[in-house]
């Protein structure tokens, strides 16, 4: 009898180190990866050959931490160029103005101060621009949501957008419905605003612009369509990036510093929403933003 504890016990003493040696190697290897991960190393991804479920799952969990932090990393690289870029352009053009006024090369006079104005204006807004879409992408700009009226509120930005379809003489078809939803007024008024400016904008003398407001299932989908130039299928999916532009030298010639639509992506989402856009090229582009009811 003690003979087949002792055996029993020497069986178990061999299975717990087995069990101890399987766990233990593929622990040492997530340790020593989340420590290269941890030190900016995101090159590498974690083996999945365990035969531990437990292990498995963590395994797969350390391996998307760090392709988020690798996507993050990289967001973050390209953001610094693009500010960096952005801001250099009106910075150089100020400079440039400034010396050759110091040098004498051109006379101080109204219009060069005016031009250099604008350049200052530009630049402002740009740093504005970019404070404004951090605070709301990292939740520092609270929200603050009261029912609201939305087909009121898209009257009130066509209002202020009256004298431009005017002056293109842009036909607007508008068909909507009293919706109430739980929105903040303020940021919402912002993400109209910024479409139906792009629509305008894109948009040729003569042409027409459609902006429908309807309840489809729990979702409030506002439409704002233009028969304008649309956009290559190459740059659809980036449209929503930041600083991404189509047709830079078009767009900064109109004022455009490839924000905007970014900013409209992430009040959308603040608000539990979503953001879309089709587009052909020489046809005219249909943006969609959807908005929870239930908000």
């Amino acid at each position: 009898m003690a003979g087949i504890s002792i055996f029993v016990f020497l069986v178990a003493i061999v299975i717990a180190v087995w069990i101890a040696r399987d766990l233990s190697r593929p622990l040492r290897q997530i340790v020593s990866f989340t420590q290269a991960v941890a030190s900016g190393d995101y090159r590498n991804q974690l083996p999945q050959q365990t035969q531990i479920v437990e292990v498995n799952e963590l395994v797969n969990v350390t391996n998307e931490l760090s392709r988020q932090l690798s996507k993050n990393q990289a967001l973050r690289e390209r953001l610094s160029s693009d500010i960096a870029h952005e801001l250099r352009t009106p910075l150089t053009t100020i400079q440039g103005s400034l010396e050759a006024m110091i040098d004498g090369i051109w006379p101080i006079d109204e219009a060069r101060l005016v031009s250099l104005n604008d350049e200052v204006i530009r630049l402002t807004h740009l740093i504005n621009n970019i404070e404004n879409i951090a605070s709301i992408e990292h939740r520092e700009d609270k929200l603050i949501k009261v029912d609201t009226d939305l087909s009121k509120l898209i009257q009130q930005v066509l209002n202020n957008f009256q004298s431009n379809l005017e002056e293109k003489r842009i036909t607007l078809d508008y068909q909507t419905e009293k919706i109430i939803v739980a929105i903040d007024p303020n940021k919402i008024n912002q993400v109209i605003t910024n479409l139906l400016s792009n629509a305008i904008k894109f948009t040729q003398t003569k042409g027409k612009i459609i902006i429908k407001l309807k309840r489809v299932a729990d979702n409030v989908v506002l439409t704002i369509e233009d028969n304008g130039s649309g956009i290559a299928e190459k740059d659809v999916p980036h449209v929503f990036d930041h600083f991404y532009m189509a047709d830079p030298a078009r767009n900064r010639q109109q004022g455009g510093q490839g924000i905007g639509l970014a900013i409209v992506k992430a009040i959308v989402v603040a608000h539990g929403g979503s953001v879309s856009v089709d587009s052909e090229l020489g046809v005219g582009t249909i943006f969609t933003v959807k908005l929870p009811l239930n908000n």
